[in-house]
């Protein structure tokens, strides 16, 4: 493990009262409303005051103080607000108390504050000792040194202090070198051989340290090693211990193999899961793990079967109508010349020729998870084979069976129909949406919108239901991938290739990117992704590397905008024209990959995490989550105003204590957010900065995985706390189906004075809007925001707004549906029209 010196300054003391102390974690448990799983040591900030009478120091409840939970390496800040309440269920996994390994310093020979920034020189760990020196060099004077002692490690943290400084640093056991966690407990007292004979029962509590870590091959190891080194026949005491951490073994690779096949199955990968299920080791594993991997093989086969069936059935109309049938017989017998002959036959109608054709693109989008959609199909189709088999004429013709499964996987299940021009019409409908898509220029898109009212009559609320099933606009060749791909280190075949987007605003070239698909990616089935944002301090590598390994296994797209090298000198500049890195490659994914605009999350370290933090609160709309990691935010003229807009965007927020003002102005938003629950936590690390913190990984996805994105509602409001959407800048201005054309902002005192707005959709169509600072702005209406059979009523500041007039009526618009869809290419989160409102700021 690599030293990295945190800022030198006392930003700790504002976590005082958590008690960092060296202590198992207790048995106390936080949920969070979401299933999210805290555990340590529960307690309230407190402070000390002095009373004047005694002079003695009293601890009190700080009245502006955070809730929090002890974890051992960090404490977590949380809002009672979002917490669960009962009891804790069987099936939560708990942390058990781990066997510890400590040691005491000596002395402590001062407590001098860390030096600034300098050249360093890290001497190895001592394993006998626990004992490092760390030398930094000092302009003007001799280098100044830092003695570093572990003084406590178990299988989840390990904690340092120093004797010489104030400095206490706390890790997770899992970040660090297994090799050189092995060698420290070789050299600790309890677990060290000096005569270098073999002791089972040492090696035995090694053994188990490192499944308690969850290195389970380095465990495995351990036991081979144990073997090899030892012969005879152990003592009794020993010999317990080592049956028992045989079963433990069992038990634990039981539970990895299952949890393995949990996450690969919700993640699509079908053949990696029909893998595990094979690889699980039911004689040894545990009952619960039996049960967990039961159900995930029932799903399994529940979901093959539905997938094989609906391509067999689809498969053969398509073939029979196609007038395959008879030349897959002589493909059989005389070879593959037989196709070359094939001609379409002449008394099939044009139509269910078009028909088979957008078969064979269904049979080639469709997936095990989205197969659902042709079941009524696949119910028809086994229908027909059992009466064909019984020799009775079919009750549905080929035609109106294949376009049962054509108007079924462009509407969904509800919408299939064995009527072969309405789904001709649908399938049309599909593609001219498709080419929308693809219009680079208005002129383009008007034209194929010209098309489309010519030849297509579709209530704009089932095209909406339709272009949520879409496949990507310009759907990348997964066989022959575009863009270049991008080595990892010593890495060459990554799977990560660069890209680079259409041009963006103040970008004519395009933005570069990458991006890196999960194993068994599908066009046929909807992914989330995670958008990262790196630090110019902190490699690529080093942030991506982590994030891909737990990326494959929970089935997410990742995305990493290449921004930092244009901000090497100036770092993030909280300019709203550079949101584009983020917007523009997240549209350019869009269009190439089955994204699920629901599930994006963004993630950034240092640098990369203030513009995640600026990005997040100025388009909360466009993402389930944020994952700052080490940030430093900008407080006053920014998040003392944007704080409110992540009033329905969950923060993850991670860091050290040592990040300077870094910790203050996360202070200073969380004070702000926790007393009315807006849906974040922030995990601090003790001595540690800004650095990636690698352990988290599985953490993240964890919590990223129980997050989906707020969707537009009637009433923009955190239960009884009501907060506009603050704007800044003119980029600033969507929020949700609000958005501020033109804003005026002001100043007071220096201070920049931010526009405002807030609004509801309330009974009887009326929406009210309150606004300050805004001359227009749009309401974007989806489909389920208002009752679209009845006149709409809008006020604003309780007047009706300029030109509005009475009550209107207002009607779906393919138009503004198609448009709004292109510019975001947010499938989720579809608008059917809008309203254009003049306001007095």
């Amino acid at each position: 493990m690599s030293a990295r010196l945190p800022r030198a300054v006392p930003a700790a003391a504002l976590f005082a009262a958590c008690a960092l102390a060296v202590a198992a974690p207790g048995a106390e448990v936080v949920i969070l409303k979401d299933g999210f799983v805290v555990q340590g040591q529960v307690h309230k900030e407190i402070e000390v005051i002095v009373d004047k009478a005694s002079g003695r120091s009293v601890p009190i409840i700080k009245s502006n103080g955070f809730d929090m939970i002890n974890e051992g390496p960090k404490v977590t800040i949380f809002s009672t607000h979002a917490k669960q309440l009962g009891a804790i269920t069987p099936d939560t996994k708990l942390r058990p108390e781990y066997k510890a390994f400590t040691t005491n310093i000596p002395g402590f020979k001062s407590f001098k504050p860390l030096p600034g920034p300098g050249d360093t020189t890290v001497d190895d760990w001592d394993p006998k000792r626990w004992y490092r020196k760390i030398s930094v060099k000092v302009v003007g004077a001799a280098p100044e040194v830092i003695d570093q002692q572990i003084t406590y490690m178990d299988p989840y943290y390990i904690a340092i202090r120093s004797a010489t400084h104030r400095w206490w640093q706390t890790y997770r056991t899992a970040e660090w070198d297994p090799k050189l966690v092995r060698r420290l407990l070789m050299g600790h007292p309890q677990l060290a051989e000096p005569d270098g004979k073999c002791d089972p029962l040492k090696r035995v509590m090694l053994a188990q340290f490192l499944l308690d870590t969850g290195w389970l091959q380095l465990a495995k190891d351990e036991i081979d090693r144990l073997k090899r080194d030892h012969s005879g026949e152990m003592e009794k005491g020993a010999k317990e211990q080592y049956d028992k951490l045989l079963a433990n073994v069992d038990v634990a690779t039981g539970e990895l193999v299952a949890r393995e096949a949990e996450l690969a199955l919700r993640a699509g990968r079908y053949n990696y899961t029909a893998e595990l299920i094979a690889a699980f080791p039911e004689k040894t594993a545990g009952a619960k793990e039996v049960t967990r991997v039961a159900k995930v093989s029932a799903d399994l086969k529940v979901a093959q079967e539905r997938y094989d069936a609906a391509r067999r059935h689809l498969r053969n109309i398509i073939d029979e109508i196609a007038g395959l049938r008879k030349v897959n017989a002589l493909v059989a017998l005389a070879g593959g010349g037989a196709l070359a002959t094939w001609v379409p036959p002449k008394n099939v109608p044009g139509l269910v020729l078009d028909l088979a054709a957008a078969g064979e693109r269904v049979y080639a989008e469709l997936h095990p998870d989205s197969a659902i959609r042709i079941e009524t199909f696949v119910t028809l189709a086994a229908q027909a084979e059992r009466e064909r088999a019984a020799g009775k004429e079919p009750t549905k013709k080929p035609e109106e069976l294949l376009a049962t499964a054509v108007s079924g996987w462009a509407k969904g299940k509800n919408g299939a129909r064995p009527i072969p021009d309405e789904a001709w019409q649908l399938w049309t409908a599909r593609e001219l949406v498709l080419a929308y898509q693809r219009g680079n220029t208005m002129n383009e898109r008007n034209a194929v919108l010209g098309r489309y009212k010519k030849n297509i009559t579709l209530a704009t609320d089932e095209l909406a239901q339709m272009i949520s099933l879409l496949p990507p606009a310009q759907a990348e060749d997964l066989d022959n991938r575009t863009g270049t791909q991008v080595a990892l280190g010593k890495v060459k075949d990554t799977g990560i290739y660069k890209r680079t987007t259409l041009p963006a605003p103040g970008h004519p070239q395009g933005i570069d990117y990458l991006v890196k698909l999960p194993p068994e990616y599908h066009h046929g089935r909807p992914y989330p992704v995670l958008l990262v944002l790196t630090h110019p301090g902190i490699s690529t590598e080093e942030v991506l590397n982590p994030l891909l390994a737990e990326a494959d296994r929970n089935g997410y797209i990742v995305v990493a905008p290449e921004w930092a090298g244009r901000f090497n000198k100036v770092g993030w500049e909280y300019k709203g024209e550079d949101h584009v890195f983020v917007t523009a490659a997240l549209r350019d994914a869009v269009r190439h990959f089955t994204v699920d605009n629901d599930k994006v999350f963004l993630l950034g370290v240092g640098d990369g995490a203030n513009m995640a933090m600026d990005v997040g609160a100025s388009h909360p709309d466009l993402f389930a989550g944020v994952v700052p990691v080490g940030p430093i935010p900008k407080y006053v003229g920014f998040f003392d105003h944007y704080y409110a807009n992540c009033q329905k965007l969950p923060f993850f927020v991670i860091t050290g204590d040592q990040t300077g003002a870094g910790m203050m102005n996360l202070r200073r938003i969380y004070e702000k957010w926790m007393p009315y629950g807006f849906p974040a936590i922030w995990s601090v690390y003790r001595g540690r900065g800004v650095e990636w913190f690698a352990a988290e990984s599985p953490v993240i996805f964890d919590w990223m995985n129980r997050k989906t994105r707020v969707t537009g509602t009637a009433t923009l409001a955190l239960g009884d706390f009501r907060q506009p959407w603050h704007m800044l800048r003119p980029t600033d201005t969507r929020f949700y189906w609000m958005e501020a054309d033109e804003i005026v902002t002001g100043r007071s005192g220096g201070a920049p004075v931010p526009a405002t707005i807030q609004g509801d959709i309330r009974g009887n169509n009326v929406i009210a809007i309150t606004q300050k600072g805004v001359k227009r702005m749009t309401i974007w209406l989806s489909a389920e925001l208002i009752d679209w059979t009845k006149p709409v009523r809008v006020s604003v500041n309780g007047a009706v707004p300029i030109g509005w007039g009475g009550p209107k009526n207002i009607a779906p618009s393919v138009e503004v549906l198609l448009e709004d869809y292109f510019v975001r290419g947010d499938r989720r989160m579809l608008v059917l029209n809008k309203l254009e409102i003049k306001t007095v700021p």
